[in-house]
C-alpha cells in the first residue's frame, strides 16, 4: 500500500493466490530445471501446463494414501501431566504405527510438548544423551518402541567428506562393482582401493576430499580444488579402472559427479545399488550429486536425506530377512518436514513417510 514492490520465493498456495504476478521455474528439479516455464497471473497459472499449475488448478493432488484407523486396542504412547512453559497440565495419547500431526498457532505450545518434553523423555528412556526433559508427571508405553529418532533440519555433519551416496550406504555397493572390473582383478584391487575416506587409492594430497582446506584465521575458511587430483579424489591409476554400463565407460570420479537420478538410470540393473539409491529418489532429492558434500545441503534437504538413510536401512533389513519378523518399530519425530517444499515434493515425501509406516514405524 506504501508503493513498494514485493518479490517472494513461496510454495504456500494462499500466498500464491494473493500474488499479482507469478513466475514459475522448472520444469523439474536440478538438471531438469533452470527455465521460466510460466510468467503471468495466478488465474492463468491454474490452467498452465506446468507442475505448479497442475496442483494449483486441482488436476494433481498430494495423495494422502490409505488412512490407518485408530482403534481402542491400538498401542499408544502416553505422556501425562505436562506443565512446561505455557502447557497447563496437558496429557496426550499418541497412537503408535500411525501418522500423528501436532498443529496449532505459533506459540501455542507445540514445540514445548514435542521437542522440550516428549523427545528428551524418550531419549532418556533409551539411554541417549539429551537435555533434561520439561516438567511432566510420567511417560508410559515407551517399551513398545525400539528407538526414537528426532529428524530435524540441523546439518547432518560438518565434515565435507560425507556425501549422499556414502550417507545411505550406496557407495559400498558401487565400490564392489568397481572391484570386479577386469583391470581391478588384473591389479588385485579390492573394494577398499575405491574408498575416498581411507586406504591408499585416494589422492595423498587432499586425502580423498577433492579439495584443500585453507584456514583463514579471522575469516571464513576457504576450500580450494586439489591441484594434484583436480578434485577427482583418487590417484591416477585408480581412475584408469572403468566399468561399462548402458554403453558408457565410467570411472569412480565420473560416478561421484552423477546426480542421483542419472546414477539410478546407469545402475538400474544393479539391485544392491538401486535398493539404497531409491530412497534418495523417494524423498525428492534425485537432483543432488552423489559426491556433493553434505554440509552444502540446505536444512530441508538434510532433513530429507536423514529420512532417506532410514528408508535405506529399512530396505536393507527387509531384504536381509525375507520372512516378516515381529519387531518393535521406531518413533520418528519430524519438525515441520514440508516447510519450503513444492506440492510435488510434498507428494514424494508423503509416499516416503508411508513406507516408514508400512515398515511398522510411528510418525509424529
Amino acid at each position: 500500500d506504501a508503493g513498494n514492490t514485493l518479490v517472494g520465493v513461496e510454495h504456500d498456495p494462499a500466498v500464491m493466490l494473493a500474488a499479482d504476478r507469478m513466475i514459475d521455474m522448472g520444469p523439474g528439479p536440478g538438471e531438469k530445471g533452470g527455465q521460466i516455464v510460466f510468467d503471468g497471473t495466478t488465474e492463468a497459472l491454474k490452467s498452465a501446463d506446468t507442475m505448479t499449475g497442475a496442483y494449483l488448478g486441482g488436476r494433481k493432488q498430494v495423495g494422502m494414501g490409505f488412512k490407518r484407523m485408530v482403534a481402542p486396542n491400538t498401542p499408544r504412547l502416553i505422556l501425562e501431566g505436562v506443565t512446561e512453559h505455557n502447557l497447563k497440565n496437558v496429557s496426550v495419547e499418541i497412537p503408535l504405527q500411525r501418522l500423528v500431526c501436532v498443529t496449532g498457532v505459533s506459540g501455542s505450545g507445540k514445540s514445548t510438548l514435542i521437542q522440550d518434553v516428549l523427545a528428551p523423555a524418550l531419549l532418556r528412556h533409551f539411554g541417549k544423551a539429551t537435555e533434561t526433559p520439561g516438567a511432566h508427571a510420567r511417560l508410559m508405553g515407551a517399551e513398545q518402541l525400539s528407538e526414537v529418532v528426532f529428524v530435524d533440519q540441523s546439518p547432518i555433519g560438518k565434515t565435507a567428506r560425507s556425501n549422499p551416496v556414502s550417507y545411505v550406504g550406496a557407495w559400498d555397493a558401487i565400490r564392489e562393482i568397481f572391484a570386479t572390473a577386469p583391470l581391478s582383478k588384473e591389479r588385485s584391487y579390492t573394494a577398499s582401493k575405491f574408498s575416498f575416506n581411507s586406504g591408499d587409492g585416494r589422492c595423498p594430497t587432499c586425502g580423498g576430499s577433492g579439495f584443500e582446506h585453507v584456514e583463514m584465521q579471522f575469516l571464513s575458511d576457504v576450500y580450494l580444488r586439489c591441484p594434484d587430483c583436480d578434485g577427482k579424489r583418487y590417484r591416477p591409476e585408480i581412475l584408469e579402472v572403468t566399468i561399462e554400463r548402458k554403453g558408457k565407460s565410467v570411472n569412480v570420479a565420473d560416478v561421484l559427479d552423477l546426480t542421483v537420478s542419472e546414477a539410478a538410470d546407469l545402475f538400474s540393473a544393479d539391485r544392491d545399488v538401486i535398493r539404497v539409491l531409491q530412497p534418495i529418489v523417494d524423498v525428492g532429492l534425485e537432483y543432488v550429486k552423489l559426491g556433493q558434500p553434505v554440509p552444502t545441503l540446505s536444512g530441508g534437504e538434510a532433513q530429507r536425506l536423514k529420512l532417506a538413510g532410514f528408508l535405506a536401512e529399512a530396505a536393507k533389513s527387509s531384504t536381509a530377512s525375507r520372512q516378516a519378523t515381529a519387531k518393535r518399530g521406531a518413533l520418528f519425530m519430524l519438525d515441520e518436514p514440508t516447510t519450503g517444499l513444492h506440492f510435488d515434493d510434498i507428494a514424494k515425501l508423503m509416499r516416503a513417510l508411508r513406507k516408514l509406516l508400512d515398515a511398522g514405524h510411528s510418525l509424529v
